[in-house]
């Protein structure tokens, strides 16, 4: 046991040795108190490098921005020209990246075996892709579908979970880690997989669930991105896109849709982190959820991105301040959901319309879901924590985390 420890040690510290060292990044938190010093920060973000892990979408709330050892004198002067000062909120984003190796290599020593897959620990897209196979060889709940194919060759896989295909169940429909670096959202999508086929049969309300509808999940809709975060730069956030004409690389899928294609929250810079792309559905990862959630189209009941962080339950719109017609139907929802799940272990959420409640986000899959499928149900899960690991949420919190959102969804499934 002890050789096999060292060995597993031994190989994640070559692969950390490969990648982006963050060594000495920090993130800083920073509250616009004014209209002005926010529409900065928005500029800001769309029209550079910057790495905004998260920004407000009104005065008084706080944004994340990360920074070099190199850019931080910089981008503090800059703040302090717009009267803004900060907080160090993460002091070493690489510390952070070397604990939740050491953490997952711990995982993988004590790992027995008995499912699977370690639903208690994070996962390779290789890694995943042979855990969906294998469930559809051996279960006969599981079938996969690939949806497209990415621009470096990776299939997007959705796994389909159903009791009787030839029924035309309601279908409950999830896409998962499409922003690359938010490894959470992936890790609750499989966990969420392997409690409903585990507990079928045997668990009195899964199986009900699974008897009334059709699940549908694409736990890694941005492959080429998440394998990026595995092989090169963990805080990876786009898709793999030679970008013509730029040297910057990738687009943010989730920006490539069409409702409020190219408005405000994306950005025409392809160096920007919410980059929109060319046009709507240019990228494949966007033309493959638009293609898997039409094949369902006047049978899905919950349409359910699955994000991170900030532990937010968010409804249409992204695009716009308006609220949808059925915005109060969507309201009641997100409080049973949030209610039922916060209740699990107290965890704290927010809840209300993309645009107001986290930050104006145009071109996302939830308004697509909604206006181009018709799907009332459609809401972006932004999952743990608030701020203090970030996009490097411990394995340990995988497993409450899940479970939490579990409990919401079912509770809000329940209702509706």
């Amino acid at each position: 046991m002890k050789n096999c420890i060292l060995l597993v040690f031994g190989l994640l510290a070559l692969a950390t040795a490969a990648k982006l060292n963050y060594t000495g990044h920090k993130v800083i938190r920073v509250i616009p108190e004014t209209k002005e010093q926010l529409e900065f920060l928005r500029d800001w973000e769309s029209s550079s490098e910057i790495d905004f892990w998260l920004l407000p979408s009104s005065a008084r709330r706080f944004a994340d921005i990360r920074v070099s050892p190199g850019s931080y004198a910089h981008v503090a002067a800059r703040l302090a020209d717009m009267k803004m000062s900060h907080i160090v909120h993460i002091a070493d984003v690489g510390e952070l990246e070397r604990q939740e190796q050491h953490n997952m290599a711990q995982r993988i020593a004590i790992f027995n075996g008995e499912k699977a897959i370690d639903v208690e620990n994070y996962h390779t897209y290789e890694e995943v892709m042979a855990y969906l196979a294998e469930l559809a060889n051996t279960n006969p709940l599981v079938s996969t579908k690939v949806g497209g194919t990415s621009e470096e060759g990776r299939d997007i896989v959705q796994a389909i979970i159903s009791s009787d295909l030839s029924a035309n169940k309601p279908v409950h429909f999830f896409d998962c880690n499409i922003h690359a670096r938010e490894w959470i959202t992936a890790a609750t999508c499989v966990w969420i997989i392997d409690q409903i086929t585990t507990g079928y049969g045997s668990d009195p309300e899964i199986t009900s669930l699974v008897d009334q509808y059709d699940w549908k999940f694409v736990p890694i809709a941005n492959p080429d991105g998440y394998a990026y975060t595995w092989n090169t730069d963990r805080n990876w956030r786009k898709n793999r896109l030679v970008n013509n004409g730029s040297t910057c690389v990738g687009v943010d899928a989730n920006r490539n849709f069409p409702i409020g294609f190219a408005g405000s929250g994306s950005s025409s810079d392809p160096c920007s982190g919410t980059y929109h792309g060319i046009a709507a559905f240019s990228e494949r990862e966007a033309s493959a959820l638009r293609d898997l959630i039409a094949a369902d189209r006047g049978r899905v009941k919950t349409a359910i991105s699955m994000h991170s962080y900030s532990q937010m339950f968010l409804s249409p719109y992204g695009y716009t301040t308006d609220l949808p017609a059925e915005y109060p139907e969507m309201f009641r929802a997100m409080e049973i959901a949030v209610n039922a799940l916060t209740s699990t272990y107290g965890t704290p959420y927010t809840y209300g319309n993309t645009a107001v409640t986290i930050y104006i986000a145009s071109g996302d899959t939830t308004d697509h879901y909604y206006e181009s499928e018709g799907v009332v149900h459609s809401y972006t899960i932004e999952l743990r924590d608030s701020g203090t690991y970030g996009f490097q949420l411990p394995p340990d919190q995988i497993v409450p985390t899940a479970t939490e959102t579990w409990n919401g969804l079912k509770a809000m499934i329940n209702a509706i």
